[in-house]
């Protein structure tokens, strides 16, 4: 399944069965993107405490931009696994089946609002050159309705999924069956 050893669930003890079980009953699985983590079951919990606060909380951005997000970062990462979960998470939270495709094939053409574009934009420059990230950059995603804060999440998202999508291909985790 990985290209390293994990915990099952069915002999998942003490901290991993717990992450695992609170797992299966918010999401109705345990993802094999936190199974690859069991080994470490400190590191299990804090990346898991790390993902719901950054992208299951009620925060300044709703629930469909942070996949939004997600699915971009995972796309120009080339993460397969990552794009097939979060395009699937952007219809869960309201985005249709054809704008998720057309988020996760080119953004700018998708039929999203400006603002998303521009901050797809943005978010795309943080993966790709965040060197190169500019006071322009931002002051023109506030110029077109984003706060401070949201500013900030979406760059934390950005930066959660680019090490996500790192670690996920590094050890090579696969679709759930």
């Amino acid at each position: 399944m990985f290209r390293i050893d994990s915990i099952p669930e069915v002999v998942a003890q003490g901290s991993v069965k717990k992450v695992y079980d609170e797992l299966k009953d918010s999401m109705g699985i345990v993802p094999n993107v936190f199974k690859v983590l069991s080994l470490w079951p400190e590191g299990l919990e804090l990346y898991v405490a790390m993902v719901k606060g950054t992208m299951f909380a009620d925060t300044k951005l709703t629930r469909a931009v942070k996949e939004m997000i997600a699915s971009t970062v995972s796309r120009i990462n080339q993460c397969d696994y990552c794009v097939g979960h979060h395009k699937n998470f952007m219809t869960q939270y309201g985005i249709s089946s054809t704008v998720s495709e057309q988020v996760v094939n080119d953004p700018q053409s998708a039929e999203i609002s400006p603002a998303e574009k521009k901050l797809l934009a943005y978010v795309e420059k943080v993966t790709r050159h965040a060197y190169k990230v500019t006071d322009a950059d931002v002051e023109g995603l506030k110029e077109i309705g984003w706060s401070h804060e949201q500013i900030l999440e979406a760059t934390l998202v950005t930066s959660l999924f680019n090490a996500i999508n790192r670690f996920a291909d590094a050890l090579g985790v696969q679709p759930e069956a």
